[in-house]
């Protein structure tokens, strides 16, 4: 056993070795030219950097060094060591070679050089001929011979310039101190663009080749010292994890094959090494495992046919199933699409016909009615026996005869019977009675989750009918003003387009208020302490809106939502400011009765002494100042008056006018002021307006004061003054008076109408002629709107004349 075990573990161990080695020997290959084409490119980066260098070194001097020695040496002055490139680059290189420990090699050579040592050898003459043949070939590349040893050499021609003729050109040109130490002969005559010189360097090779064969040998007495530590844990494994189990399945053959036939095989076993012999062992065995094969292939084809049938009936029953797992997913598919119970029962119907090949299905409904539905049978179904019933109380099928009765129902409600009729009567053992109950249950299911779904769609419809039928605009928002849904007022409030555009204009409308859209914090007020706000806002268009915002209840949504509410009081804020002027002008009125009442008696006695005196008193100055007297008391009385047509309640103003009749007189009327002023009139009038339902005289009355107030405004010659007429809504007119005069600043707008409130001088207006004008247009159940967007615009709206009332009259232009 031994002496196997040593054989075995030998031939392992020295294949091991062999196949080790030769993969060493591989690797140190590959890792020696590996190495050597990298110390190769490396040389060849070196010896293109010395090129590099020297050209650098002439380029310095050519461009630098030469012209600043030529401005400060008179002129003709020519220093060799300082001023000639090719000796500079010779002297730096060749002094770097000293100091450098690489021994690089560095030759500048040329045809005919004024240095003997510049002369090109056999080898550089050829080079320089290469260049001269290739003239495009800017670099040359090789390995070569130099002084006996290998270098890799890169060499760059040498071609003259035009800068170069200086020196290299006609000798009559060099300067002198060159022809003093070099003389007329050598380095001349050459011309433009000719290759005549070679520069070459580059590094003996023997720096690529003695690290790469260094490396590779360190690298390969590892690996040997490796192979051997290697080998040794590998046949300490070896004998744990082979020979060991070779040894326990000797073992095993002994203990457990106790016949004679195998105990032979474990003879020969023990003749050989382990290997061998458990190979010709196992062969052996397979003999006998085939003999006994055999005999159990005798044994077992009695019970292929018993496997056969056992798999015809599982296949069946398995198809049965698969069908009863159609069935469901059909029904469940069709609820998808269902909306009502027929829809649903029709797809059910079928579906269940086709599954368990009836003849026909049908459904009857015992819940609120006695309705059924059939899939074939149509309005001429059977009637359901009354014993059938019972079975929604029961958890149970019923057959009878070729019918069969499923209970439809689940746990919180009963619903009906579904019957299954065959021609030809059924196996009972084909039906699964769990599968047919389970069945009903689900058919239960769908129609309470139809009726459910029902019931949540109608609720639907009517809170949609409600959302939409609100005249507001009403909006579903969230926290950063995105919009979720809203009505249809809210998609007219903010105009066609995207939603992104929408939300735009949403965010400029909730911040309308605001002079700086990054101050608006309406929507942070509601987020931050999630309670309900109200504001006002007045947008740019002079409009008023009472906005609400409501914050819903977070639940399960992560972020907040807010309901935005918008109300349209514009109106209501006109009449509110037509009702505050209203109380306003009354309340003058009535001061302005008690103060006219108080100077009007005065008045009178103060001009009928002024009277009187005039007429005793012959002196011419005494009445021209009488009559000054007398015309300003005059002024005064009709201020008065004025006062008290303001105070005194109005009489009811009756009778109808075509305003563009009124218009056209009025204006004739204005012509003469307004050649005078140089002040252009232009109308728009247009054409079959209905009468409005005002005396002319009032009409006229309310054109003049807007004339003498724009008149006023107007400072310089070639101003306009647009009196338009055009039909408005409401049954009503607008009358347009217009000028382009300075406006009027917005902050007394509000109170342009109030009496005795002016801006002209003293002396040159009452403040009466606006406020006058308001009371009519109020008694007149008008209303009056001042635009000072473009220019100072008064818009006068006036009810018109229903059209069964006579035509109206002329209007009489003296009552101006």
């Amino acid at each position: 056993m031994l002496a196997r075990t040593f054989n075995l573990r030998l031939k392992f161990i020295t294949g091991l070795v062999v196949f080790i080695l030769a993969l060493g020997v591989c690797i140190s290959l590959i890792m020696y030219f590996h190495i050597n084409s990298i110390m190769e490119s490396e040389i060849r980066q070196r010896s293109k950097m010395l090129l590099a260098q020297s050209d650098a070194v002439q380029d310095y001097v050519k461009s630098e060094l030469r012209p600043e020695m030529f401005a400060v040496l008179p002129e003709g002055r020519f220093i060799l060591k300082a001023m000639s490139s090719s000796y500079i680059s010779r002297e730096v290189m060749t002094r770097l070679n000293l100091k450098d420990a690489s021994r690089y090699h560095y030759r500048r050579v040329a045809e005919n050089a004024r240095n003997p040592s510049s002369e090109p050898n056999e080898s550089e003459s050829d080079l320089i001929a290469y260049f001269q043949r290739n003239p495009d070939t800017r670099v040359w590349e090789n390995t070569t011979l130099v002084g006996g040893e290998e270098y890799r050499l890169v060499a760059r021609p040498v071609v003259f310039t035009a800068s170069c003729m200086n020196c290299h050109g006609d000798p009559k040109d060099a300067p002198v101190e060159l022809i003093d130490i070099y003389g007329d002969q050598n380095g001349f005559h050459y011309q433009i663009n000719e290759v005549s010189g070679v520069v070459v360097a580059g590094f003996p090779v023997a720096m690529i080749k003695s690290p790469a064969k260094e490396l590779t040998f360190q690298y390969l007495m590892l690996y040997l010292l490796g192979i051997f530590l290697f080998i040794g844990l590998i046949s300490l494994f070896f004998d744990r994890l082979v020979m060991k189990n070779l040894q326990d399945l000797s073992r095993i053959f002994k203990t457990r094959f106790s016949g004679e036939t195998e105990q032979g095989i474990i003879q020969k076993l023990e003749q050989r090494d382990e290997i061998e012999g458990l190979i010709e062992g196992v062969d052996e065995l397979a003999v006998c495992l085939s003999d006994a094969r055999r005999k159990l292939e005798d044994h077992t084809q009695n019970l292929e046919k018993m496997v056969e049938d056992r798999t015809r009936e599982l296949d069946r029953k398995a198809t049965k199933h698969l069908g009863d797992v159609r069935l469901f997913v059909e029904l469940l598919t069709g609820f998808g699409g269902a909306l009502t119970t027929g829809q649903l029962l029709s797809t059910l119907l079928e579906s269940v016909g086709k599954r368990y090949q009836a003849t026909d299905v049908v459904y009857y409904c015992l819940v609120s009615s006695e309705k059924y539905y059939a899939w074939k049978s149509g309005e001429y179904a059977p009637d359901l026996p009354h014993e059938t019933r019972d079975l929604l109380w029961k958890n149970e099928i019923l057959f009878r005869g070729r019918y069969l009765f499923v209970p439809v129902k689940s746990q919180e409600s009963h619903w009906g019977i579904l019957s299954l009729f065959w021609e030809n009567k059924p196996d009972p053992g084909d039906l699964d009675g769990d599968v047919l109950l389970a069945l009903g249950q689900q058919v239960a299911v769908l129609i309470e989750n139809i009726h459910v779904f029902s019931s949540i769609r109608s609720q639907h419809d009517m809170l949609q009918s409600v959302f939409e039928g609100i005249s507001d605009p009403l909006l579903l928002i969230d926290e950063d003003c995105h919009i979720i849904i809203t009505n249809r007022a809210g998609h007219d409030f903010l105009g066609p387009g995207s939603k992104n555009a929408q939300e735009t204009a949403l965010r400029s409308f909730l911040c309308a208020n605001m002079s700086n859209p990054g101050d608006c914090n309406i929507l942070y007020h509601v987020t931050r302490t999630g309670r309900p706000v109200n504001e006002e806002i007045h947008t740019q268009d002079d409009r008023y809106f009472d906005i609400d915002l409501y914050p819903l209840p977070r639940r399960d949504q992560a972020r907040l939502q807010i309901v935005a509410y918008a109300r349209n009081i514009t109106q209501e804020k006109q009449m509110e400011e037509r009702m505050r002027q209203a109380e306003h002008l009354g309340a003058i009125g009535k001061l302005a009765a008690g103060v006219a009442h108080e100077i009007n008696n005065p008045l009178g006695v103060i001009q009928c002494y002024t009277d009187l005196v005039r007429d005793t008193v012959t002196d011419k100055e005494i009445v021209s100042d009488i009559d000054i007297i007398s015309k300003h008391t005059k002024a005064a009385q009709k201020v008065v008056q004025n006062l008290l047509a303001l105070s005194r309640p109005k009489k009811s103003i009756t009778g109808t006018c075509d305003l563009n009749q009124v218009v056209v007189q009025a204006v004739s009327v204005f012509k003469a002021q307004a050649v005078s002023r140089k002040i252009n009139i232009v109308t728009h009038l247009s054409e079959g307006l209905s009468p409005v339902t005002c005396d002319g005289a009032v009409l006229e009355q309310i054109l003049t004061n807007l004339w003498l107030n724009a008149v006023d405004a107007l400072q310089e010659s070639g101003d306009t003054i647009t009196i338009e007429t055009d039909a408005s809504e409401n049954s009503q007119v607008v009358l347009r008076f217009a000028d382009n005069g300075p406006g009027i600043p917005d902050i007394i707008q509000h109170r342009i109408f109030d009496p005795f409130y002016t801006t002209k001088e003293v002396g040159k207006g009452t403040g009466l002629g606006l406020s006058i004008v308001y009371g009519f247009v109020s008694e007149l159940n008008g209303r009056i709107v001042v635009d000072t967007s473009e220019q100072t615009r008064f818009d006068i709206y006036l009810p018109t004349v229903p059209s069964a009332l006579s035509a109206p009259k002329p209007c009489d232009r003296t009552s101006i």
